[in-house]
């Protein structure tokens, strides 16, 4: 079943243009095509025990596994040839491939004017790989040929420059290892807490300095790395402001150079999300516009990047709404982006589909609907164990609580919470402040018995909430959810939305 799952997935992230360049490279083959009508039958079902029962009972002598097989190698031999002059990496690889022929053919002059060309190209879009490819491909070519008309001076320089590109990519590498081990830990272990995460978050840092100071060259590719580490590294350390002077410099240098990721623009959009993201938590929402514009202008090459887009305008459209009580208009949001977005929401890796769970459920948490924000948080919580290990699932487990505590389900609060502690380690930890006062606020469901209890349970929390808002490491919480505004609507006997429109009024006027 999984590599029928595999198949559906692939046919369904399909083009329209992509289907019927299939359907026209298909019919220009002879024999029997029972892959067709598997292909038809996977367009009109989305069960594979419903796609292999219908197969064998429309073609009953053919071979499932065969058809599902071969269906498979034509697909993706017709996204492979589709794609051969789609972009710069491809068309390179493709020449590069071609020069083989030339040579095999004894074709040795144009296969050494294309290896130049190659060489020529690879260089100028800083593709090293490309280039050593290239330049090692034509001095085998050379050897073959007993280095005919190359004097030894000119094959000593041939060898400087594969040297030298091997310590650009060298070099190149160790800060992209640098900059991904950075993600990775933002990702699955937050911003730093403790002063050991700390220390070892400067650890990666003085390496990354120390990379760049000693690098000899300066290369689009390499700023490229260096800016995106030192603003993830802002990030990782709360410094939402130093991070978005980094993006700025970032999106400046990529558009001065838009011809190396015109073709492939995803280090672009990652970008414009970073200044989404830090524009965001420090509300600026009027500056976002310009941003979103900019995503909208991108013409994306692939379906699994439109999507990519929509998501992070659906995100950043979405925040500015929900920060300001207007859930009505938020939730209108949800049509908008039903086609673009929820219905391919699949094309998307699991922590950017959680992204989008955890927004609409935040909608109708804010609309006080609370038996649907339950289905769209349980997409997550319930339905898929890649879930688990992403940061975000801690979030999904917050706002979980809060559901249960409206819905009134104090058994399944009491159990959520001690599970959630043990998996923090909450009570060995000085952290974890925002989580620490949820769980105070929860476990007393008596104090909403009457005014005079939750008055002077409100009272008790006062001091509480100003350490939060000053704590750098319980922003990205307060990002996601206002969860201090919600606690105190509730003890307050407030409507939720209004009291957040009364306080964007008060931040604005202030």
């Amino acid at each position: 079943m999984a590599k029928t799952t595999t198949l559906i997935l692939l046919i369904n992230s399909l083009t329209k243009g992509e289907k019927r360049y299939f359907k026209l490279y298909s019919s220009l083959q002879a024999g029997a095509k029972d892959y067709l009508t598997l292909f038809g039958l996977i367009e009109t079902h989305i069960d594979p025990k419903s796609i292999r029962a219908a197969y064998s009972k429309t073609k009953p002598r053919s071979s499932f596994e065969v058809s599902q097989k071969y269906l498979y190698r034509v697909i993706t031999d017709c996204l492979l040839h589709l794609r051969a002059d789609q972009n710069v990496v491809n068309k390179l690889v493709t020449a590069l491939l071609k020069t083989n022929i030339l040579f095999e053919k004894s074709l040795y002059e144009e296969g050494f004017r294309q290896l130049t060309k190659i060489i020529e190209a690879a260089g100028k879009y800083e593709l090293h790989w490309i280039q050593l490819w290239a330049c090692r491909s034509e001095l085998v070519h050379l050897s073959n040929l007993n280095f005919y008309s190359l004097s030894e001076t000119e094959l000593e320089q041939k060898h400087l420059r594969i040297t030298e590109l091997l310590r650009n990519a060298g070099s190149g590498h160790q800060l992209t290892s640098l900059y991904e081990s950075l993600r990775h830990r933002l990702l699955y272990k937050g911003n730093v807490r403790t002063l050991q995460q700390k220390e070892e978050l400067n650890d990666l840092l003085m390496s990354e300095v120390n990379i760049v100071s000693n690098s000899k060259e300066e290369q689009v590719e390499s700023q490229k790395t260096h800016l995106l580490f030192q603003a993830y590294y802002f990030i990782t350390i709360s410094n939402y402001q130093a991070a978005l002077q980094t993006f700025y410099e970032l999106n400046e240098l990529l558009e001065q150079h838009n011809y190396l990721w015109a073709d492939s623009p995803v280090d672009y959009l990652n970008t414009l999300e970073g200044i989404l993201d830090s524009l965001h938590t420090i509300r600026r929402y009027k500056e976002m516009q310009y941003f979103l514009e900019k995503i909208r202008s991108i013409e994306m090459p692939a379906l699994y990047l439109e999507v990519m887009a929509q998501r992070v305008l659906f995100r950043f459209e979405l925040v500015g709404l929900l920060d300001t009580g207007r859930f009505d208009k938020a939730e209108k949001l949800i049509d908008t982006y039903d086609d673009p977005l929820i219905k391919k929401l699949h094309l998307l890796d699991t922590s950017k589909q959680a992204d989008v769970y955890l927004y609409i459920a935040l909608i109708y948490i804010g609309k006080n609907d609370m038996s649907r924000a339950h289905y769209y948080l349980n997409k997550v919580l319930l339905q898929n164990k890649l879930f688990y290990s992403l940061p975000i699932y801690r979030t999904f487990r917050l706002v979980h609580l809060l559901v249960h505590y409206e819905l009134g389900n104090h058994n399944y609060l009491s159990s959520e919470t001690r599970s959630i502690k043990r998996a923090l380690d909450i009570n060995n930890s000085d952290t974890y402040s925002m989580e620490k006062l949820i769980f105070k606020f929860i476990e007393n469901p008596e104090l909403l018995k009457s005014s005079r209890s939750k008055t002077a349970f409100l009272s008790k929390l006062r001091e509480d909430f100003f350490h939060i808002k000053e704590d750098k490491y319980s922003i990205q919480l307060l990002k996601v959810f206002d969860f201090i505004t919600w606690i105190e609507a509730k003890l307050g006997s407030k409507n939720f939305a209004a009291m957040l429109r009364e306080k964007t009024t008060a931040e604005t006027t202030s």
